[in-house]
């Protein structure tokens, strides 16, 4: 996690920044054609584009369900290991057409985004109130929002960028 020395945010910082930067991870791929958006290699060995929406979307999912249970008592505790599950997230989504990962992307956010309102900044700050996957709280909603977004900027920066000039567009 890129964000490893927050050690501290308020609830209404945590949700504006996840916005901003959700925001602006989609638009790097925004003006990019369905062969761009699907084409294998991608921003990533392996990955598409559409390969890194339905990865980023499945984490957003799971962080909403994974706090939502945590919050209630229920212990998570790590069955796989990250390069584990993104390969099964991988393996999940591939043959998925790009329309639905779009449409999965865009409704990911909003339960996400209502759990992000409802928390308050003790319950965020509070290294008791819920340990998820050996994560306190505010570790895990930075990880899988805005730190997690920024984890693949770069790639999907420079991907578009290429795809736009091979296509004789602009950078």
């Amino acid at each position: 996690m890129s964000e490893d020395w927050i050690t501290y945010m308020t609830a209404e910082d945590l949700l504006a920044r996840a916005r901003t930067e959700r925001a602006d991870l989609a638009a790097l791929w925004q003006g990019l054609n369905h062969e761009q958006m699907t084409r294998r290699p991608g921003p990533q060995p392996g990955w598409s584009v559409k390969d890194l929406i339905a990865h980023i979307t499945w984490w957003e999912q799971t962080a909403a369900n994974w706090v939502s249970r945590a919050l209630t008592g229920e212990m998570l505790t790590r069955t796989e290991s990250p390069d584990e599950l993104n390969a099964r997230i991988f393996a999940d989504n591939r043959d998925l057409p790009l329309e639905t990962v779009l449409e999965m992307f865009e409704a990911s956010w909003k339960p996400l985004e209502e759990l992000l309102l409802r928390l308050t900044d003790e319950e965020i700050n509070d290294v008791e109130v819920c340990n998820i996957r050996d994560m306190p709280l505010l570790y895990f909603l930075v990880g899988n929002t805005f730190a997690h977004y920024a984890d693949h900027v770069d790639q999907l920066q420079d991907y578009a960028r290429r795809a736009r000039e091979e296509e004789g567009g602009r950078p």
